[in-house]
């Protein structure tokens, strides 16, 4: 894994290729902390980044202990991209909430519950099959009422 000092280069490049539009509200900057962040929620899931708004302001904050965990193993471009990704995920966070929308956090939401399913039903496959089928006869019931009311 790379050193923080040379991931904080590595952010600087990144955040040079950004227009200076999108810094516009973002009074606390960008941080890289050198903690990692397991989510408290999602036991075994490490935050990369997340935007902040509080009493401070707004800000981006970046945890290098999460990037070492998760890409330990990896190359300086596979970092690199994956800093970039989560930068710039971060960035639309910040976008969106200065002009009032939350689209990213309710795709965020719908990614983190569709996680949730697959984890549950990795730990209990019997319980996952029958959910599934129930779903399956309420979809079908009703696609067979949507028809009815056509014919």
């Amino acid at each position: 894994m790379i050193s923080v000092a040379e991931m904080e280069r590595m952010l600087s490049g990144l955040l040079d290729e950004l227009p200076q539009p999108l810094f516009d509200g973002l009074n606390g900057g960008v941080q890289l902390l050198e903690e990692e962040k397991p989510d408290p929620d999602l036991p075994g899931i490490y935050i990369l980044g997340e935007y902040v708004q509080d009493f401070l302001g707004n800000s981006i904050l970046l945890y290098y202990g999460s990037f070492a965990r998760l890409f330990a193993g990896e190359s300086r471009l596979v970092i690199r991209q994956e800093l970039r990704k989560t930068l710039r995920h971060e960035f639309r966070h910040h976008v969106e909430a200065m002009a009032g929308a939350d689209d990213l956090d309710q795709e965020d939401a719908r990614q983190i519950e569709a996680y949730r399913r697959e984890e549950q039903a990795r730990q209990n496959p019997q319980q996952a099959a029958a959910a599934a089928k129930k779903q399956g006869r309420r979809d079908g019931w009703r696609l067979l009422q949507r028809l009815k009311k056509r014919g």
